[in-house]
């Protein structure tokens, strides 16, 4: 008894003494680095120990030139020989640890489903007609930022950005018919000047927004750090509670507090609140569920203004798949893997690729495609369930999913006078609210379908070569989210043979989106030559999306939870497996590259982040040069 009194006692004085807490804390880091240092295993090559820039070259136009990158379709006698590294999935986070990997000279191969690489930056041509899948605008791409510098390096300086309008996006409010346009201005104080003016009444509430947005986004880093610190470090951080003190994003609860909540707190000007939440399509969760600091971080990325890759967002894969057959690896496609092949003790050792039972095997597997799939398809069930990642996957759940229609227009973007930026429709002031009303629609209603919202691009307009490409052509998008249930019964059905009434909801929805477009933009009407609507089977069949989700798992506040923070990360508790993507970090392009390139840093025992900034310190130091010389010469 007097032992157990004495044990309680001394546990409470540790817990009512946090920075005695937080000196152990220290001092296990320390213990953990020796040992690392020590007895750790051995560095791998590093991938970024010089600059792979190359003078940019013209984007190559050629179908068949890019076909021969993009679509070499798998066969046995295509892979290479001895391979380190498998990647499952050909998005950006599979893409970038595959060529950091190949360039430390590990044997790399890539596989994807679909008939083409790239994942949702792929694109598809129809009736001569370009569509994007899924990149609209990438933010932080100006020179010299981290981001700029990574992509810079894994495409050799051959991917280029155009910088959308100074407006990237604009807030359309009320029937499209006679909407209230509000225009989202890029740089830090023009952005913020801009809601000003927009709203006059509400500058302080404005004020106080953009620097808890500052705050917030900041906080992000003790979020990513549960998933960057050893393992063993963050889960001793989230068992003791000692992650409350010294990670501002929970100590702060931008974690826990909604959007909603924060601007409930800030004004009563509902269209205010409005345009301060437009953007929650872009990570498909409602202001009353998403947690600030991942709201904060997405307008902290675009405040700056908003890039497109020229020639389309394929590019981004086309090159990154270069670079990776340069060192030495191989993407194929048409190869969807229906296993992870484990050994006897539990260690994945390689994939089974289609039902003829090709096993390729490898001393690493990087899964790039989503949790869902990876735990609940792919491993065998036993070794799924023991993982710590699994019971997770349940408790944050899948993202939302959505409807795309796209459409072909006769005349040149100029010509229509389109814009390159964004346009959000919303026909009510409370998004909440009638998102949820749309959402709860059951599937024997779907006919009788009123869509509230509608996210508006026209890659043609974003893209300075497009002309050359396509010439006196259009395209555009239209995107709203959708249930999986709504479509769920064509899940089996084969593709373009599902039947009349499934064609006949499409066209409902297809000539709503379209009605959208031609409201805010009159001079479209008349203008269409084509059209067609992807639903959320669609997105299961070119995505692999189990359930057509747009985001992989949700990324609301479960997702961002402490608990969730550290199970969700690249190295897993399964030997010899790593997963990247949008699962890692949250949703997006920017993110999966990033934890593309943590992944890259696991198999490699290298801190390749690290690498990175001295790397684009140099570049800078080198540019800056350059500079300097030819304004010398020029005088």
């Amino acid at each position: 008894m007097s032992i157990d009194i004495g044990l309680r006692s001394f546990i409470s004085y540790i817990f009512s003494n946090p920075w005695f807490l937080a000196g152990g804390f220290i001092f296990y880091i320390f213990l953990y680095i020796v040992s690392v240092y020590f007895f750790g295993k051995k560095l791998g090559r590093n991938p970024l120990a010089k600059d792979y820039r190359l003078s940019p070259e013209p984007c190559v136009i050629d179908t068949k030139a890019r076909d021969a990158v993009l679509k070499q379709r798998f066969k046995a006698s295509q892979v290479p020989e001895k391979l380190d590294v498998i990647v499952i999935g050909s998005g950006a986070g599979g893409l970038t640890a595959a060529v950091l990997l190949s360039r430390a000279g590990l044997k790399v191969l890539v596989l994807e489903q679909h008939d083409q690489a790239g994942g949702c930056c792929h694109t598809f041509v129809e009736k001569g007609f370009e569509f994007d899948t899924g990149i609209h605008y990438i933010g932080k791409l100006q020179d010299g930022t981290v981001n700029r510098t990574l992509l810079d390096q894994l495409t050799c300086g051959q991917l280029r950005w155009a910088q959308m309008d100074d407006a990237f996006d604009q807030v359309a409010v009320g029937d499209t018919a006679k909407a209230r346009i509000y225009k989202m201005k890029s740089g830090d104080e023009r952005y913020v000047q801009n809601l000003k003016e927009l709203f006059p009444e509400e500058k302080e509430a404005i004020i106080k927004y953009m620097e808890l947005v500052k705050d917030a986004s900041a906080s992000m880093f003790g979020y990513s750090m549960l998933k960057i610190l050893p393992r063993y470090i963050a889960q001793f951080l989230v068992y003791s509670g000692l992650y409350k003190l010294v990670l501002k994003c929970y100590r702060k609860g931008y974690t826990d507090t909604t959007l909603q909540e924060v601007l409930d707190g800030l004004t009563n000007n509902k269209e205010l609140k409005l345009v301060l939440s437009y953007i929650c399509g872009d990570y498909g969760v409602f202001p009353n569920e998403v947690p600030f600091m991942l709201h904060a971080a997405l307008i902290d990325h675009y405040t700056r203004g908003a890039f497109y890759p020229v020639g389309g967002t394929s590019e981004i894969a086309f090159h990154m798949i270069q670079s990776i057959e340069k060192a030495g690896g191989k993407v194929l496609v048409q190869a969807p893997v229906t296993k992870i092949l484990c050994d006897s003790s539990g260690r994945v050792n390689g994939v089974q690729v289609g039902k003829n039972d090709c096993e390729i095997h490898a001393s690493y597997i990087v899964s790039d495609a989503g949790a869902v799939n990876t735990f609940k398809t792919l491993l065998p069930e036993a070794i799924a369930k023991s993982s710590f990642i699994y019971p997770t996957i349940a408790k944050v759940g899948s993202s939302v999913s959505f409807i795309t229609t796209f459409i072909g227009i006769e005349g040149s973007s100029s010509d229509l006078n389109l814009p390159a930026s964004n346009i959000w429709h919303y026909n009510t002031d409370d998004i909440s609210k009638a998102l949820e009303e749309y959402l709860s629609m059951k599937p024997e209603d779907i006919e009788d379908i009123k869509i509230p919202f509608g996210f508006i691009s026209f890659p043609s307009a974003k893209d300075p070569i497009w002309e050359k490409k396509f010439p006196g052509k259009s395209s555009a998008l239209v995107i709203t989210l959708a249930k999986w249930e709504w479509f769920s019964k064509w899940k089996d059905e084969k593709i373009r043979h599902r039947g009349d009434h499934y064609e006949g909801i499409k066209d409902i929805i297809g000539r709503q989106m379209w009605q959208q477009c031609i409201d805010l933009f009159p001079q479209l009407d008349g203008k269409k030559v084509y059209l067609e609507v992807g639903t959320p089977v669609s997105n299961q069949y070119y995505l692999a999306c189990p359930q057509g989700e747009m985001y992989g798992l949700d990324q609301g506040k479960q997702r961002f939870s402490a608990d969730a923070a550290w199970r969700l990360r690249v190295d897993t508790d399964i030997p010899g497996l790593l997963i990247t993507g949008q699962d890692t970090l949250s949703c997006g392009f920017t993110p999966a590259v990033i934890f593309g390139l943590l992944c890259a840093s696991q198999i490699l025992n290298r801190n390749l982040y690290t690498e990175l900034l001295k790397l684009r310190k140099m570049i800078t130091k080198i540019d800056s040069a350059r500079k300097i010389e030819c304004l010398k010469k020029d005088e």
